[in-house]
């Protein structure tokens, strides 16, 4: 008996060394692997945008009758927001031009009628500051004051302090200019 089972044993045996070796194993069959590596990459740009700038609205404003000053206009007040968003780090300055009107500068920045004939201005500024004392400039060598900062990635808020300076009393009309926010960056 024992005899037997060598026989078979070593049948056995032979008979699996001439199997291919995929076939000498019970697990799954094994695969070639190969590989190969590349990079990903971006370029982040420094870049800066300007968004959300809303009006600068003073609504309806009056006269003073009857005013001891001499001026019978009366002096308003009112604040706009703008909100800046520039890349992470990226250091920017924002200005603001002279406005849209014929004849206005950043130190006197005027508004114009928007009837026909109407011929009168109306005088205003803008200021960086709440006490309306720093006009905001335009970044040119004569009106350099301006605000900045270094982006974050994100929205930074703004406020732009507006005031309708003391004058005279213009032509009843709606008074308009366009100014243009700028940023340097």
């Amino acid at each position: 008996m024992n005899g037997k089972r060598s026989g078979k044993t070593a049948i056995l045996a032979a008979l699996a060394l001439m199997l291919p070796a995929s076939a000498q194993t019970s697990s799954a069959a094994a695969t070639n692997v190969r590989t190969a590596t590349f990079m990903v990459s971006v370029i982040v740009d420094s870049d800066c945008v300007i968004v959300n700038a809303n009006a600068l609205n003073f609504g309806h404003i009056g006269a003073r009758l009857g005013s001891s000053s001499g001026l019978p206009f009366l002096r308003t007040e009112q604040v706009t927001r703008l909100n800046v968003t520039c890349s992470k780090n990226t250091r920017y300055t924002l200005y603001m031009d002279q406005g849209s009107v014929a004849g206005s500068t950043v130190d006197a920045r005027l508004m114009a009628g928007s009837s026909a004939g109407n011929g009168d201005r109306l005088q205003y500024q803008l200021y960086t500051d709440p006490t309306r004392s720093i006009l905001w400039g335009d970044g040119s060598s004569a009106s350099s004051n301006s605000v900045g900062g270094t982006g974050t990635g994100t929205p930074q808020t703004y406020i732009v302090y507006g005031r309708i300076l003391d004058q005279s009393m213009p032509t009843p009309d709606l008074y308009s200019s366009i100014i243009t926010a700028s940023l340097t960056f």
